[in-house]
């Protein structure tokens, strides 16, 4: 019966293909063609998503009270005859009804979105086309299954394995916090060449420890809750547990997330795979969260960018696990709804370090249907943009931050758009390696947003040798219930690189940002803190000239140029940014001249400098000889150091004298074109 049936409903199907401005459905006759988003070539089979209009959602709202579940038909005629056709399984909203947002689930057009299950063997395209002729059928989806975005699996920590810095022991003392291993997070604070990976360059970092001198946080007035879109976050882990999201409504019983995979409230970090690369656990939710907020300064592990000062801070974890490896009852939709539950649920930056299959590409998911009202990955973006942080009113930041890593296909595939981290509302973010230039992998283009550093374990041109250690470490799985198989010492930390590495670095800046904005009573809108966030950078552009070597073969580095975004994230200058001080940036070694009358204003003429204060201690660290000097408004300095510095310059104008606070920023500038 079964095999007649799908004959029958093929080739019903195949009959609604032919014409679709002549063709009926369900015995209607219609000249309607919904938007069918994406292509059936890589996409899961026996899954689609349906938006329909907003009269129809409340006429199958109002037909579901009276249906069994779970439901398998709409209560629409014609779409009920496909249904019947071939064999649902489930039909439900993708976006939860809660009574609470009920207004603003509406308003963004989330009870418009209903998601279908049916029997995998009937032939989806068909199914798509069929449904799309439907006059109540606004938008036809493909669901596609997402992947974490990082370049090659977890290298766990271990001593043995990881060589020792150069002069460690020195540089363990001159570290601002007392966790353990941030001597190995050169990309928090990168000093220079060592016996490690000796072409690393001196300031291709986040500018971290600068920025902590202002904010490591901790002491806001209210927590700013970062949603980990990934793979579960182990809450239990003592590098992270201080500074998980804890639910205030303890009825859910989801106390620091949820697990949108397997639709369950058990964050499942125990199952595990066999791949190419052995053992592969579900390590990469929990190494994101431990950039953006791992316990800093608790004498354990490594440091988050904003981990606080000692047990714990105010940046605040929630994991909203979208892909595992246990595929009992995995949810195609888990992403969608991560969003929702997390603009729901007090979060007011997305995190997202996940894509597709690097097999998809523009071809499926287009530039026009992103940029136009279509997709329910879209929608969902939308509504947690616009809608997050709405219900705290001491909310540092009124709307939400989504950032996405690019991608790590661009040395296979050159310069092309991914999604959904090229859809414009989002902040895409390539990578960096620890020498100013793109890592071999990242993806990048017009699209991309801004850079970060994301590892690059291959050290070339000078000897082509790979180190772990030239990759970015964070927290990974410790959990002594698991017999973990891939050789890691149970301490809890490992290497990887990827974008999904650099994202998390945007992310934690974005996040100690709020929270400096919070202890010193700023506020902003969504849209005022990106731009800040966006310009909080420094120029990459001086190093994308001539070529880079890696393993795979040579990149022309000239191809990046104007494709990586705005420059790569300065958490210093953020930081300075949200308090009002000017940054003057220097290159070390040079003579740099500064117009003081831009920041005094009036004339050359009528301003007249009577003082310059700079602290014996940031003299020695720019390695200054000299105080600066200043004639007719312009100030000369002179930085021998890459460091960072406070000055304070009295200057009468008229016959009102006022002092201003100046950050000084000597950092790198290129002038061979980087790798050459």
């Amino acid at each position: 019966m079964k095999k007649t049936l799908l004959l029958i409903s093929a080739l019903a199907l195949f009959a609604c293909a032919n014409d679709p401005t002549e063709e009926t459905s369900g015995g209607v006759s219609t000249g309607h063609q919904a938007v069918i988003v994406g292509l059936a070539e890589h996409a899961i089979a026996g899954r689609l998503n349906l938006k329909v209009t907003s009269e129809v959602a409340d006429a199958i709202e109002a037909a579901a009270k009276t249906r069994s579940v779970p439901q398998t038909r709409s209560g629409i005629d014609d779409i009920d005859l496909i249904f019947n056709e071939i064999g649902v399984e489930r039909f439900e909203r993708i976006f939860p009804s809660n009574e609470r947002f009920d207004a603003r689930q509406r308003q963004y057009g989330l009870h418009q979105w209903y998601t279908v299950s049916f029997d995998s063997e009937v032939e989806l395209a068909s199914v798509a086309q069929r449904l799309s002729l439907c006059p109540e059928v606004s938008v036809v989806e493909y669901n596609f299954m997402t992947r974490p975005l990082n370049e090659g699996p977890v290298v766990p920590f271990n001593m043995s394995d990881v060589a020792v810095p150069e002069n460690a022991q020195t540089r363990a003392d001159d570290m601002p916090m007392n966790d353990p291993r941030l001597i190995y997070q050169w990309h928090y604070n990168n000093s220079g060449p060592t016996l490690t990976f000796p072409n690393q360059r001196a300031g291709a970092d986040v500018s971290l420890f600068d920025a902590w001198n202002l904010c490591t946080g901790d002491g806001a007035g209210t927590d700013i809750v970062v949603a980990v879109i990934d793979q579960p976050v182990q809450y239990t882990h003592p590098d992270l547990e201080a500074n998980m999201w804890t639910n205030p409504n303890t009825s859910e019983n989801a106390p620091h997330g949820y697990n949108f995979w397997n639709n369950t409230n058990a964050l499942d970090w125990t199952s595990y795979a066999q791949t190419q690369y052995g053992y592969e656990y579900a390590d990469h939710g929990s190494h994101v969260a431990g950039t953006i907020a791992a316990v800093t300064n608790n004498g354990v592990g490594v440091a988050g960018i904003a981990g606080g000062s000692g047990q714990g801070g105010n940046v605040k974890i929630m994991s909203c696990q979208t892909m595992g490896y246990s595929n009992k009852n995995y949810n195609s939709n888990a992403p969608q709804q991560a969003f929702q539950w997390a603009a729901e649920h007090g979060a007011v930056i997305a995190q997202n370090s996940w894509g597709y299959s690097n097999a998809i590409t523009g071809a499926e998911l287009s530039e026009a249907e992103w940029n136009d009202d279509y997709g329910s990955v879209r929608a969902a973006i939308n509504y947690f943009i616009s809608t997050a942080g709405m219900d705290n009113p001491n909310s540092p930041i009124s709307g939400g931050l989504v950032i996405f890593a690019a991608g790590n296909s661009g040395d296979i595939y050159g310069e092309v758009k991914t999604w959904p981290s090229a859809y414009a509302p989002v902040i895409a973010v390539s990578s960096m390696s620890w020498d100013y230039c793109p890592a071999y992998y990242t993806n990048y283009g017009t699209w991309s947003d801004i850079t970060a550093p994301g590892g690059d374990a291959f050290d070339a041109p000078s000897n082509g040798k790979y180190y772990s250690n030239a990759q970015v470490l964070s927290t990974i799985l410790q959990d002594a219930s698991m017999s973990f198989r891939d050789g890691r010492d149970n301490t809890g930390t490992g290497f990887m690189q990827g974008t999904s590495m650099a994202c998390p670095h945007v992310s934690g800046v974005a996040a100690l940002g709020l929270v400096y904005a919070s202890k010193i009573g700023k506020k902003f809108t969504a849209e005022e803190y990106t731009a800040l966030l966006l310009s909080a950078t420094n120029d990459i552009e001086p190093y994308l000239t001539g070529t880079k070597n890696h393993y795979k073969g040579n990149i022309n580095l000239s191809s990046y140029q104007n494709k990586m975004g705005r420059g790569y994230v300065d958490a210093y200058k953020l930081l300075l940014a949200i308090k009002g001080t000017p940054v003057l940036q220097v290159a070390p070694g040079e003579d740099t001249t500064v117009d003081l009358v831009r920041y005094f204003g009036g004339t050359s003429g009528r301003l007249t400098v009577s003082g310059i204060e700079i602290s014996s201690a940031d003299r020695q660290k720019l390695g200054m000889t000299s105080l600066p000097t200043v004639t007719n408004g312009i100030m000369k300095l002179t930085c021998q150091n890459v460091g960072s510095g406070m000055c304070t310059v009295t200057a009468t104008m008229g016959g009102m004298t006022v002092k201003r606070e100046f950050a000084i920023l000597a950092r790198e500038m290129a002038d061979n074109g980087g790798w050459l």
